[in-house]
């Protein structure tokens, strides 16, 4: 007999547009874009609504390209305060169904509401409950699944966006998850995943079915233990203390396939932006640099460098991250791109000052200004010349 589902994962739908929208009546059921400056209607789509991607928008595509697709569409600058006050009263909601409550991004958590049939009714009328008061109370829409397990309930959630509602029992597991892309499943990152292509695993399925001796050859017992995730194995609870954050980083899937220097090096630029951005905002450092990239035939690959002293600056993750790509990737065509930092530490720990290194405090106490500015008045109030300069590549000619 199939298990009684009992965690939900809700992940919430077009985040930050849909941020945008509840907040401004105007902008509601339009396509919307939270992109670079609206003004130049230059740099890449962040996010788009759910009107502008029946279009054909995506994001990390470029803004101009974008609106050729959908002219329609309009234009919104990120606020990273804004998506924390209403991550903020999402959380609250969510709580005060149970107090298992884990949060796994600004976005998306999960609920172990195991024991609360009494009060509120079994999980799927849980579900509806939190969906029409996150929609009643704030305007957004969710999507939720209802598994036995974490693993299963974030892939459940996956299904039927927006606003989608999906249970998966054990007997659903070998139909509708195991044809997923192996990359889905959590725990497999960029470099995992990189490793079990060139192993033939591309599905959960192939995972899940893999020889264990042979996953343990090559990850350790990591490898078994990502087998028995593949198979709805993972009795992990749900845990609402936070576990030490172990590495951040940010990837974007390219509209177009890539082998242009300056555009894939602009990429990075933005994306150790953000990776550095958000080390600083959780008061950590790194000093493991990891790009990673996708190639025009679909191979994964990574490179990574280790440096002596941890970094939370844009300007030296960026300067390993091009150091990484020029070494490795420059005559590659690429699809999608990222960058991870790890060797993850507290960027409370004291450390011993270098006479010499006035280059880096400079840096150091500039990025604290631009997160104060930025933190005020919007993640575009400051933005670096060559992410606003940026413009798509010119088609080839047929």
């Amino acid at each position: 007999m199939a298990k009684l589902p009992h965690i939900l994962h809700v992940d919430m739908n077009a985040f930050f547009a849909a941020c945008h929208q509840a907040q401004d009546p105007a902008l509601r059921n339009r396509p919307l874009l939270v992109s670079g400056d609206p003004g130049t209607r230059k740099g890449i789509v962040l996010t788009a609504s759910y009107e502008a991607r029946y279009m054909g928008v995506k994001t990390a595509m470029p803004t101009v390209q974008a609106l050729r697709l959908c002219p329609d569409a309009l234009l919104v600058k990120p606020n990273f305060k804004l998506y924390v006050s209403y991550s903020r009263q999402i959380m609250a909601i969510l709580g005060s169904f149970t107090p298992l409550l884990e949060p796994y991004s600004i976005d998306e958590a999960w609920l172990d509401v195991s024991g609360c049939e009494k009060l509120f009714g079994p999980p799927d009328i849980i579900a509806h409950k939190i969906k029409n008061q996150i929609k009643d109370q704030l305007g957004l829409q969710c999507s939720i699944g209802i598994a036995s397990t974490k693993i299963m309930a974030k892939l459940a959630s996956d299904f039927r966006k927006p606003d989608g509602l999906t249970v998966i029992t054990w007997d659903d597991i070998p139909n509708l998850i195991w044809p997923m892309p192996v990359n889905k499943l959590v725990g497999v990152g960029p470099q995992t995943a990189a490793t079990l292509h060139n192993m033939g695993v591309t599905t959960i399925g192939d995972l899940a079915n893999f020889p264990p001796a042979l996953l343990k050859q090559r990850f350790g017992t990591y490898g078994p233990h990502l087998r028995q995730l593949a198979r709805g194995q993972d009795y992990s609870p749900v845990d609402p203390n936070p576990k030490p954050v172990k590495s951040v980083g940010n990837t974007v899937t390219l509209p177009e396939d890539s082998e242009d220097d300056t555009e894939i090096e602009t990429i990075l630029l933005a994306l150790a932006e953000k990776v550095a951005t958000r080390l600083r905002c959780q008061d950590l450092t790194g000093n493991i640099v990891t790009v990673s990239v996708k190639t025009s035939n679909f191979r994964f690959i990574t490179r990574s460098q280790t440096h002596q002293v941890a970094t939370d600056l844009t300007e030296t993750i960026y300067r390993h991250a091009v150091s990484i790509y020029r070494q490795h990737f420059r005559r590659l065509r690429i699809r999608s791109v990222g960058i991870t930092v790890s060797g993850i530490c507290s960027n409370k720990t004291p450390t011993q000052l270098n006479l010499f290194s006035a280059e880096k405090e400079k840096y150091s106490r500039l990025a604290q200004v631009v997160d104060q500015v930025r933190a005020q008045f919007g993640d575009q109030a400051l933005v670096r010349a060559r992410l606003l300069a940026r413009s798509p590549r010119p088609k080839k000619n047929c």
